[in-house]
């Protein structure tokens, strides 16, 4: 039974129960689904990496009644604007509907397109984060990093091989070849056939706005991204 089919007959039940007390009847429906929602990681390097390839992720976990949370592993402090990065992230993330964001500024963590992150501290990092809040599913980078960012790809080497507590879901995004990362949404019908983990969002304003809210980074070419990146609207995931 799936999640939407599930959901649908808490509400008949409550609804049901409690057809003379309206405001009863909704405290408790949503009572259940809040005891139901299932914690789930998603392990970034960057502010805006959240917006920029993950946004059909978070909007699949939001609309499927699961709890996002969110570790970005640096604060983007490459051009010395940490801060203004970090606050744009937790903007972002209210905006989103994330329900937990944790930024780690650590002098190891650099944002940096030259440097490979320590494997072992993100470990640290990510699993100490899962067994002190429950997490049921882990989503991340691919191998690539999609871009072929060394602190994407850090991400990837230090969530495929940490320990995993029994249960553990872990996920990656997948990267594609240029002509399909940059075919927007007509990437659709080869990420359908190709994939079964297949995540759609059909805001474009909702793209928009996510990128726009990082300001310091919403220079010309991300918003061209934004128009015609396949991940602003389309993520395929692959389990590891």
């Amino acid at each position: 039974m799936d999640q939407q089919y599930r959901t649908s007959l808490q509400f008949l039940y409550f609804y049901i129960l409690n057809q003379g007390d309206s405001k009863m009847k909704k405290k408790q429906w949503q009572q259940q689904l809040d005891k139901e929602k299932k914690p789930v990681l998603l392990v970034t390097a960057h502010p805006d990496d959240e917006a920029m390839f993950f946004l059909p992720t978070i909007t699949y976990l939001n609309d499927n009644n699961y709890e996002a949370h969110l570790i970005c592993l640096s604060n983007g402090n490459a051009n010395k604007i940490g801060k203004i990065r970090e606050a744009e992230l937790e903007k972002c993330c209210k905006y989103l509907s994330i329900n937990k964001v944790t930024i780690i500024n650590d002098e190891q963590l650099q944002d940096s397109m030259s440097v490979m992150w320590p494997i072992e501290k993100i470990q640290k990092i990510v699993e100490e984060y899962i067994a002190e809040n429950n997490i049921k599913g882990v989503i991340t980078f691919d191998n690539k990093g999609i871009s072929g960012h060394l602190n994407h790809i850090a991400c990837y080497k230090a969530i495929s091989s940490m320990k995993r507590p029994e249960g553990l879901k872990v996920f990656a995004l997948e990267t594609t070849n240029i002509l399909r990362k940059y075919s927007s949404i007509l990437d659709f019908f080869v990420s359908s056939i190709l994939n079964d983990n297949l995540m759609v969002n059909l805001n474009i304003l909702k793209a928009w706005r996510s990128m726009q809210i990082h300001h310091s980074q919403f220079v010309w070419y991300r918003k061209l991204f934004v128009v015609f990146s396949r991940y602003a609207y389309i993520n395929t995931l692959i389990k590891i």
